[in-house]
């Protein structure tokens, strides 16, 4: 555990000088607080005519579809830098083993990514100090982006692994993340056979965080977003380890 520790502060500091990190942030930030203020601006103008009440809903779809982005984004140099300038080498030569290398790079990106999400909660505090909202919907929505999240980082911290370019870990990371967020689709075509149609509706990312918008949380919901992750962490990992025999 403490080498994982030593890992992640050293890839935290790397994260946190790097000007695309805060532009993300700073994207994802005015973004949703751009919903935000149109829905309290609607709900203001409307209230006289029974408009629906604002919520964290939409703010949180969306940042859940920027993140899709941001992500490939944000882990793309978190094994692909250490390969091309050398250092990964030198990495394994220390008494460190590789998978906590892969943990403590997915663990810094995690929480960096906890940091944005941190940044949203000002809008259901907002709603709680003047409104009477659901919290239940907001807690089990937060859990939702949370494992989202930690899911599409795994996914990148995968990419990569695979690839001391970082632009191809990215491309190969978005192209992943897309083919699971799209399944959904792709399962609504067969309408004719439910089997089929399950299958691609179960392997969809966004169909998992629906439950949680609406407040409730399944195992399998849970359970999908935890065997995304540690396959993801387990696949970077095998690849890590085969270099070593290179």
């Amino acid at each position: 555990m403490r080498n994982i520790w030593i890992v992640a502060r050293r890839e935290l500091g790397a994260i946190f000088v790097q000007p695309i990190a805060y532009i993300f942030a700073i994207m994802l930030t005015l973004i949703t607080g751009y919903l935000f203020s149109v829905q309290i601006t609607n709900y203001v103008l409307q209230a006289g005519f029974g408009g629906p009440p604002p919520t964290v809903d939409a703010i949180l779809r969306t940042f859940t579809f920027l993140i899709l982005f941001a992500g490939p984004a944000i882990t793309m140099r978190l094994l692909s830098e250490e390969q091309k300038s050398g250092t990964l080498e030198l990495l394994m030569t220390l008494p460190v083993r590789d998978g906590e290398v892969v943990i403590g790079k997915f663990l810094a990106a995690l929480i960096f990514y906890l940091c944005m999400v941190a940044l949203t909660l000002v809008y259901p505090l907002i709603l709680l100090r003047f409104g009477n909202p659901d919290v239940g919907p907001i807690l089990t929505s937060y859990l939702g982006v949370v494992l989202w999240g930690a899911a599409v980082l795994a996914i990148g911290t995968l990419a990569s692994a695979l690839s001391e370019n970082q632009i191809v870990s990215f491309m190969v990371a978005f192209g992943i993340l897309l083919i699971l967020f799209l399944t959904s689709l792709v399962g609504s075509f067969f309408t004719t056979n439910a089997r089929i149609s399950t299958i691609f509706n179960e392997l969809s990312l966004n169909d998992h965080l629906n439950n949680f918008m609406t407040g409730l949380v399944t195992a399998k919901d849970v359970l999908y977003y935890l065997a995304v992750i540690a396959v993801s962490l387990f696949a970077a990992t095998r690849i890590l380890e085969s270099r070593r025999w290179r």
